[in-house]
């Protein structure tokens, strides 16, 4: 199908006026980014709405719960405390446990304790479940802000992303979508699960999907190598020519999600409109690029390849998302999406490795999932503490199912894992500050 980027608006999604340049006026207080306010024109990114006042107070109750968690020795006390954030939205926080753990036996211990935030959104909670980004996915935010900036009820970390890389450390790794744009692509990676959410719907669909994407005009056509992802020259290839490299290199989109200006480096690049047609073209790399505009990078032999093919003219871009069976999945602007590593539950099932080593050790995890009513389900497990002791992928599987899930998808955990309500950490990230991430999974109202 082809994608086009959509016209900018004369107004924002939550209805402010925008002043020629597509951005919000400046005011003395609550002033969004520019580059997010001009996204949010474009329909490409979660609708801000800065909270200029305190957030209203939630209704709590606390109760005692027989131990329903199932994780550790049985007969642990269990706590959990309710707060409703609105019809048919609550957050349950839940301390299974008493006594701290020691550093010695956290990994280990079956006494715990465990804290766990439980956000329950119902099918009939007036809202929508998406994901946020922040200034450009090149760059990091926390979930409390990604949370405050689109006016979430709740928010917790989505993808898994590029930390610790030079460049763009918050381009995701695998498949993320954002109202119907795939803004990176799946990748081959053990466990990789995406999950695609209907922002209008609330319904989930977990499966191992798969891509391609491909410019083409009457002069040949191109196969995409990745999207939003920084290039690299070819050995060889640094300072020659586009023409004189015999290396095929990369050919790669990006989209205004990335950032207002695309890497610089050797090789090729070509701009294009809202229109699809070419607004610029050039033997090297790194432009600004607008909310309505798209551009192609490629480096190696496909950099003369690129020029050649979509130098000029309206060249088209397609781009199929399938899922592992082949059949294609259809991207509509309510479609939004995140990678996840490794199913914890299917169709009922737990199907969760049993490895308790390296990476499916106790650690602290963020899950979504959902019930069979098609409530959604999203949980943070706090870990690495000895006021929380952090859990194994298996447990993390054992604790979905306790909850009432029937399919469930472990996202980014670690020091990512955060929840947020109404802008605010609801939970304790682990090293007890929160971590900048690529994407959150937000559910607005």
């Amino acid at each position: 199908m082809t994608r086009q980027t959509p016209p900018i608006a004369d107004v924002d999604a939550t209805g402010r006026r925008l002043d020629a340049h597509g951005r919000v006026p400046s005011r003395s207080r609550g002033v969004v980014p520019v580059s997010i306010a001009a996204l949010v024109a474009a329909g490409m990114l979660v609708p801000v709405a800065m909270a200029e006042a305190a957030p209203r107070p939630a209704a709590r109750t606390a109760t005692k719960a027989s131990p329903r968690l199932d994780v550790g020795d049985p007969g642990l006390p269990e706590t959990r405390r309710v707060t409703r954030l609105a019809p048919g939205v609550s957050v349950t926080s839940i301390v299974r446990g008493d006594k701290p753990a020691t550093n010695a036996t956290r990994g280990t211990t079956q006494r715990g304790p465990w804290r766990v935030q439980v956000a329950m959104i119902a099918p009939s909670a007036k809202g929508q479940l998406r994901t946020a980004i922040g200034t450009d996915i090149a760059r990091r935010e926390g979930v409390s802000t990604l949370g405050l900036w689109s006016g979430s009820l709740v928010a917790v970390n989505g993808s898994y992303f590029s930390q610790g890389r030079a460049t763009a450390p918050g381009d995701m790794v695998g498949l993320a979508v954002n109202g119907g744009t795939v803004i990176s692509e799946p990748q081959r990676v053990a466990g990789h699960m995406g999950v695609l959410m209907d922002s209008r719907t609330k319904q989930l669909r977990m499966d191992d999907f798969r891509w391609t994407g491909r410019l083409s005009s009457q002069q040949g056509e191109l196969r995409m190598d990745a999207v939003n992802t920084p290039l690299a020259a070819p050995p060889g290839c640094e300072n020659v020519d586009p023409a004189q490299c015999g290396t095929p290199g990369r050919f790669v989109r990006f989209t205004p999600h990335y950032a207002a200006r695309t890497p610089s480096g050797p090789g090729a690049e070509v701009v294009v409109g809202r229109d699809g047609c070419v607004v610029s073209a050039q033997p090297r790399r790194g432009v600004r690029i607008t909310p309505a505009q798209v551009s192609y990078q490629a480096t190696g032999t496909k950099a003369a390849e690129l020029l050649r093919v979509a130098g000029t003219g309206c060249p088209t871009y397609r781009e199929q998302l399938t899922a592992k069976d082949g059949s294609p999945v259809a991207l509509r602007s309510t479609t939004f999406g995140v990678v996840g590593r490794y199913r914890l539950i299917r169709d009922g099932e737990i199907v969760a490795p049993q490895s308790t080593s390296g990476f499916f050790s106790r650690q602290p995890r963020t899950f979504i999932g959902r019930t069979p009513g098609g409530s959604v389900a999203l949980v943070t497990i706090d870990g690495r503490s000895t006021r929380s002791v952090g859990v194994t992928l298996a447990e993390e599987a054992r604790i979905a199912a306790s909850l009432g899930l029937v399919d469930a998808v472990n996202l980014d955990g670690g020091g990512s894992t955060a929840m947020a309500m109404r802008g605010r950490l609801a939970n304790t990230p682990a090293g007890g500050r929160e971590r900048a991430v690529g994407d959150a999974v937000v559910f607005m109202p």
